[in-house]
């Protein structure tokens, strides 16, 4: 007898965890996972003291701090184009991962289809499985990743109940243009589809590439969800602060999977994050040159060492073609964490398992750039020195 739920027998232990773990046991650089090795904001770390004296140690009102959800609401109509009661149609989560599964299982019927575009980030698909809800993978052009319409449109059916969209795009760094979000949003409305939309890393977009929420585009309001969060542009992913927006119908049943979730998210953390939006623009313009020069860098160097890279437009990876150096993903990924000292996540965790095919993901692995460019040098020098 097996006390184990059968819906278990289709996950595995996270590659991007296991990257970092692997990182650890061989004293690697870890360019896997994607958590910067330099401070956050001093504004925000500070008022955590404050915070403290503030005695604020218990439950916040389990959708968030009602100051807090008032800040995003603002920021998601001068930054998104978004209009959001933060009353009724914004809730604080812990990190935008717990937005989305919230999102999803809120949503999703048994036998429920929920369009995933591959790549993708890896919680996708096991909340998903989750929730009993039936993923259908759409590959994205392996050219340049731009949006397949055809293929979308091939695997609609009358299950269909959702789609996900990921811009900027992880693992990729792939930006989504206003013609690619105008075809979703013409399918979502002709097929009566709901649109979950994952913008964690909306402010990191380089070569004067614009974000476009989903849920600003006409007709999109109140069938798209939107989750961001503060941990990647803040670098706070330890903080665990994400935030979800969405039509009032949509948000209540997110919100009461939320509640049985995890309550709220921490209060003093809450506290703290609200010192984000007293930041001046140049902290954005800085955050924005941070890793555009850490981008450059890498995509220089590892060109020099053979690898083809596709050139991201937003986020912090590099998603690089490895075909070349005769190695499968996985066997390239040990190789360098246990021979080189750095650790990246192999492809195939962005890639549905195909029966009788080759997986998609083999020829690539992520490089993340979420580090200091000191870092990234040191990792540049491990691979050329032991190559």
């Amino acid at each position: 007898m097996t006390y184990l739920a059968d819906r278990l027998e289709h996950f595995q232990e996270s590659v991007i965890r296991e990257m970092t773990r692997k990182a650890m046991e061989n004293d690697a650089i870890n360019l896997s996972q994607g958590m910067p090795d330099f401070s956050p904001p001093d504004e925000l770390t500070q008022r955590i003291t404050e915070a403290l004296k503030e005695e604020e140690h218990q439950y916040t009102v389990t959708y968030g701090n009602f100051e807090l959800r008032e800040k995003i609401s603002e920021k998601l109509a001068s930054f998104n184009r978004i209009t959001a009661d933060p009353e009724n149609e914004i809730t604080v989560t812990c990190g935008a991962s717990e937005a989305i599964a919230s999102s999803i299982l809120a949503l999703t019927n048994p036998s429920d289809e929920v369009l995933i575009l591959e790549p993708w980030y890896e919680n996708y698909v096991p909340i998903t499985l989750l929730s009993q809800g039936k993923p259908i993978f759409v590959s994205l052009l392996s050219d340049n990743f731009s949006l397949n319409e055809e293929a979308i449109k091939e695997e609609i059916t009358d299950k269909t109940k959702m789609i996900i969209i990921n811009t900027p795009h992880n693992p990729t760094g792939k930006v989504f243009s206003s013609t690619e979000l105008n075809l979703i949003s013409d399918i979502c409305q002709d097929q009566d589809l709901i649109a979950l939309t994952d913008e964690i890393y909306e402010y990191i977009i380089y070569d004067d590439e614009k974000h476009i929420s989903l849920g600003s585009i006409s007709g999109m309001e109140d069938r798209t969800i939107t989750v961001s969060g503060f941990s990647k542009t803040f670098s706070i992913t330890g903080w665990r602060l994400g935030y979800v927006a969405a039509e009032k119908e949509l948000m209540a049943g997110v919100r009461k999977v939320h509640d049985y979730l995890t309550v709220c998210a921490p209060s003093i953390l809450q506290k703290a994050v609200m010192e984000s939006f007293k930041l001046q623009q140049t902290y954005f313009d800085n955050l924005k040159e941070r890793y555009n020069t850490n981008r450059n860098f890498l995509l220089k160097e590892l060109k020099e060492l053979g690898f083809n890279s596709f050139k991201p437009s937003g986020a912090y990876y590099l998603f690089v073609d490895i075909s070349s150096f005769g190695l499968k993903d996985k066997e390239f990924a040990d190789f360098l964490v246990n021979n080189k000292g750095v650790a990246i996540v192999p492809g195939t965790s962005f890639y549905q398992r195909r029966e009788n095919q080759p997986n998609q993901g083999e020829i690539y692995v992520r490089f993340s750039y979420s580090q200091k460019l000191d870092t990234l040098r040191e990792a540049i020098k491990r691979i050329k020195d032991r190559l």
